[in-house]
């Protein structure tokens, strides 16, 4: 029986997706809830007029011995009517891939495409010579305004790219890190590697004093399994721990008796009405917080400081 050796990275993709509800009072307050469908994950806290969403969809594909895994995550703010107020959108993709003998070449650049900027080369060849950020805030602005399900109904082609005149003059891309990996990984006849990349992403709105009104928090954990002859397989489908809800399976082992979509609207709500200095200085430890939630909070917590820097 083959064992399996992971090869593990995370990554914080927070960053990208602070929404600012400065001046508009009933931004984010209220309860938060879930919803799930086919390879996306999505929550939203509702209020009296103001949503906050964030939809996640996670895609891993192999060819041969190579594989990779793409991750695209979309936080939005809805208005009283719920046509969309604001839009940010960041990608993730890594890519692994194995020789003959099993020897596994692991990626060395963890960064998200928003936070490679110019370090992304689209621009140069793009025909509007923008790069990706820039090709991603100008399809998020000319969403601004539309329903939901306006969004949905956009037309794009077969490669995901969108046939709008208006949209192609500004966006012409598809709109479809801490790291314990190593480059030196082989897999044998007796072990198998999982390459697995850990994703925590925070979706936040804050006031005019840049106090946090609403949160989402999310984890991803897409994994791709090299053999001994350098073959590289993906899973079919991959969730997120929001969208996997009660079947994550955690309830049984939790203190609070909750699952980990539970523990994580109680970090979330242990956010609401701090600063990015209260945040930091919150700790697993504290009693307050650990009524609400008792999971691991070191990752979820860094993404959201680096979404409020």
């Amino acid at each position: 029986m083959n064992q399996n050796h992971r090869a593990l990275w995370s990554c914080a993709m927070a960053a990208a997706l602070l929404l600012t509800a400065c001046g508009k009072t009933n931004a984010g307050s209220g309860s938060s809830g879930s919803m799930s469908g086919s390879s996306t994950s999505s929550a939203q806290t509702q209020t009296a007029a103001w949503k906050t969403g964030l939809g996640v969809v996670t895609e891993a594909t192999d060819q041969d011995r190579a594989g990779k895994i793409e991750l695209a995550a979309a936080a939005v703010l809805l208005d009283g009517e719920g046509k969309l107020e604001s839009v940010l959108l960041d990608e993730l993709e890594v890519s692994v891939s194995a020789d003959s003998t099993g020897h596994v070449t692991l990626p060395t650049d963890w960064r998200t495409k928003r936070q490679k900027g110019d370090d992304y080369p689209l621009a140069e060849v793009s025909s509007l010579k923008k790069g990706w950020a820039e090709q991603a805030d100008a399809f998020a602005s000319y969403l601004i305004g539309m329903t939901p399900e306006q969004v949905s109904m956009l037309k794009v082609d077969k490669d995901g790219k969108p046939t709008d005149a208006d949209l192609l003059s500004g966006c012409t891309i598809a709109v479809d890190e801490a790291m314990n990996g190593t480059s030196d990984i082989t897999a044998t006849d007796d072990k198998d590697v999982n390459a697995q990349v850990d994703v925590s992403i925070v979706a936040l709105t804050t006031d005019a004093d840049r106090r946090v009104t609403s949160a989402i928090a999310d984890m991803a954990e897409p994994a791709l399994t090299v053999v001994s002859d350098g073959g590289v397989t993906a899973p079919d489908l991959v969730k997120t721990k929001l969208e996997l809800g009660e079947d994550y399976g955690m309830r049984g082992a939790s203190a609070l008796g909750k699952e980990w979509y539970e523990h994580s609207e109680g970090f979330c709500d242990a956010l609401k009405g701090k600063t990015r200095t209260e945040i930091a200085g919150l700790s697993g430890g504290d009693a307050d917080l650990k009524a609400l939630c008792t999971i691991d909070i070191t990752d979820l917590q860094k993404a959201a400081l680096d979404a409020l820097s």
